[in-house]
């Protein structure tokens, strides 16, 4: 059984067993049935601990073995110690899925760690799936199947069905998160906690939720990744698909990858890395629970747009300057209206108002209401404007009947209108209410709105941006089973075969070959001491530049060598490079890369030299990535005018740049799984037209690193 069929059945079951059933419903082995009693469940409930008799009216059997019916799901709530056995029942008694609510597993170290393997290896050879453990269940919201011990499953109101499924590793913060969207009046589709993520994790229920045609957008809390190749490959179908796929990422920070391990045995990963992929995938991040809501408003209405050109409209030219504060550092651009549009505006607002963008009604519309009415639809009528922003203070009556207006446009237009009404619930709730049942995406204040705009526009441009033929690679020599360190010379080599430019230079093995090779070389020179042992030259003084003549290159030499027996006496040395010295002007770079555990190699830029080290301005991407994301990669970059050239400086040749930033991406896709870092820093960037070279590099290969290649 396929994870999609299996969490299938998991959320439309016909028979439930639920084993260790307790029959005080206030207790976490009580509770399931009696959310299953409440919700009015209408397939079999099947009672098992040897306690009881009957539990309201349900015959309560012994084991699962007496039961007398098939059983779709068993619900288990009994010790972790007892599992071994409750699966063998489950055999037996073929039942094929299983939610683990208890705790006691990976979480609690290594010998939870060890049960949870052994009861994962059982569970496979007896074709169990198992949802969990550590875990406090799911819920079909359609068809108000609640298979858990939540509190969110104890309202008498019922649920709100609609089109957001919502998978999360944390049952507590995941159904927490439901029932505060539910009063939001967000309607889901499903809700699954993945606990310890033994068997069906996070990432499987995202895919299972893509696939289902009632769900528009898929949101998930992640503590660790558990599949970093799958979660990129469900961001590309996302995209196919148009759904928005938002994700809220726990462990950005050390003491929150600390608490994530013992809260479910996650290795959270770099948040930084995360972003990047997030970015390159066009996953939607949210930063917080409130972020995660105000995400599912916007999305869940199923507009999109055709850009960030956004017109907003208030009553309070306050409201107006602060969204449009808020809309420069979002990427969002306050759009200037056509003089035609303007002047359809200004006919219908007040003289003493602003008919510029943002428009400011004044509060002259809550004696005429028709002025905020009138104009956006004038608004909906103009091509360059994406998203129309309203924003109002107006309670009571006067803004019951403005909201119905609202309501009413946005029917007639594919246009978004996003809506802020800032005020207490006594006063503009009603309002509010109708344009939440409207589906009209309504704030409380202009930031959660512009931020909300904000993720609309990125996820729509990525969107309708082309899917590109995937770029063929060049032809990339895969090395037989390449070992140790690598240092420069050798990977200078490396680099000249991919056709990246590296000065002219040879390596000086001793004072013999010194003499022999003296007068040929490339005046001046740059010396540099080659170690794998000392990989910071410049730390241990094995540099020397500038050398003009023979004479120099002698004293050069027995510098560095006494320089690098000081430094480190046991250090393995293979001889001092000697290499041209290039004097144009440059920008320098660096490129690295690095083999994440989770996502393989991802390839990173920035300045070069120390820089690296001291601005920490970096760009980062998964490899391989082609010139164009490379482009894109540069852009991001604090330093990137630098290259542009600035204060009547040089451009720089950036798309040799990227060329380069692409075929090293390249490389590090070909030889994915096998490189643990590279560095190329620093690379030069010279003026436009005049190419990139390589000035210094290492590569670190994965096994046996204690062997050096040159």
């Amino acid at each position: 059984m396929s994870k999609r069929e299996a969490i299938e059945r998991l959320l439309n079951p016909g028979s439930i067993a639920i084993v260790g059933v307790s029959k005080d419903f206030t207790s976490i082995s009580g509770k399931p049935m009696k959310n299953l009693i409440r919700h009015q469940f209408e397939g079999d409930i099947y009672p098992v601990n040897p306690k009881y008799e009957e539990i309201e009216g349900f015959t309560c059997f012994p084991s699962l073995l007496d039961v007398p019916g098939k059983i779709d799901v068993a619900l288990i709530a009994v010790s972790s110690k007892r599992m071994m056995q409750i699966l063998s029942e489950c055999e037996q008694k073929q039942v094929r899925s299983v939610i683990l609510f208890g705790s006691g597993f990976a979480e609690t170290g290594e010998d939870g760690e060890r049960l949870q393997a052994e009861v994962l290896e059982k569970a496979k050879k007896a074709g169990i799936t198992i949802l969990g453990p550590n875990c406090i269940g799911l819920l079909n919201v359609r068809t108000s199947i609640p298979l858990g011990f939540s509190t969110s499953f104890e309202t008498e109101e019922g649920f709100l069905s609609g089109n957001v499924g919502f998978a999360s590793q944390s049952g507590a913060l995941g159904f927490s998160l439901f029932g505060l969207a539910q009063e939001e009046n967000i309607g889901f589709s499903h809700v699954i906690n993945t606990g310890n993520q033994m068997d069906i994790h996070t990432l499987d229920c995202i895919d299972y939720m893509l696939e289902d045609d009632g769900t528009d957008v898929v949101a998930g809390y992640l503590e660790g990744i558990p599949d970093g190749e799958m979660l990129i490959r469900l961001a590309k179908r996302a995209k196919a698909l148009k759904k928005p796929l938002i994700m809220l990422k726990a462990g950005r920070s050390e003491i929150g990858r600390k608490a994530a391990m013992s809260h479910t045995a996650s290795l959270t990963g770099s948040d930084e890395t995360f972003q990047a992929i997030a970015k390159q995938y066009g996953l939607v991040v949210a930063n917080d629970v409130d972020d995660m809501i105000d995400l599912m408003k916007v999305f869940s209405r199923g507009k999109q747009t055709n850009g960030n050109n956004v017109v907003t409209i208030s009553n309070s030219g306050a409201a107006g300057i602060a969204m449009a504060d808020y809309s420069e550092p979002l990427g969002l651009e306050l759009v200037r209206l056509p003089n035609e549009t303007q002047a359809k505006v200004e006919e219908i607002i007040p003289s003493y108002g602003s008919a510029l963008n943002p428009i400011d009604i004044t509060a002259q519309a809550l004696k005429e209401q028709h002025i905020l009415t009138d104009t956006l639809e004038v608004l909906i009528n103009e091509d360059e404007v994406n998203v129309i922003v309203v924003q109002t203070t107006f309670g009571g009556e006067l803004g019951q009947n403005i909201c119905e207006k609202i309501a009413e446009i946005d029917k007639t237009t594919e246009k978004p209108i996003v809506v802020t009404i800032t005020g207490t619930t006594e006063i503009t709730g009603e309002g509010r209410a109708i344009l939440e049942k409207a589906s009209v995406p309504v704030y409380k204040t202009s930031y959660k709105t512009m931020f909300a705009v904000k993720h609309l526009a990125d996820f729509s441009r990525f969107c309708l941006k082309e899917e590109k033929d995937p770029f063929e690679l060049p032809a990339i020599e895969e090395r037989d089973d390449p070992t140790g360190i690598w240092t420069e010379v050798r990977v200078k080599k490396e680099l000249f075969s991919l056709g990246i430019r590296i000065p002219q230079g040879t390596l000086i093995k001793d004072r013999e070959h010194l003499q022999k090779v003296k007068a040929n070389v490339p005046y001046p020179v740059v010396c540099k001491g080659i170690s794998k042992d000392v990989l910071h030259k410049t730390d241990a003084g094995s540099v020397k530049v500038n050398i003009k003549n023979a004479v120099e290159l002698e004293d050069a030499y027995e510098s560095i060598a006494s320089s690098l027996r000081a430094y480190n006496p046991d250090a393995d040395i293979d001889g001092i490079l000697a290499e041209e010295m290039l004097q144009d002007e440059s920008v320098e770079m660096f490129i690295g890369v690095k083999e994440d555990p989770q996502f393989g190699p991802l390839i990173v830029c920035g300045l070069g030299g120390i820089f690296v080290e001291v601005l920490q301005d970096i760009s980062i991407r998964h490899a391989p990535i082609d010139a164009e994301e490379a482009s894109d990669m540069l852009k991001e970059l604090k330093g990137y005018p630098l290259l542009e050239g600035i204060r009547g400086g040089s451009r720089r040749d950036i798309p040799a740049l990227a060329e380069t930033l692409a075929r090293i991406s390249q490389y590090a896709s070909t030889h994915n799984g096998h490189i643990q870092e590279m560095d190329i820093n620093p690379l030069w960037v010279f003026e436009e037209g005049q190419d990139v070279a390589a000035l210094d590099g290492i590569i670190v290969w994965k096994n046996k690193k204690d062997t050096v290649v040159n």
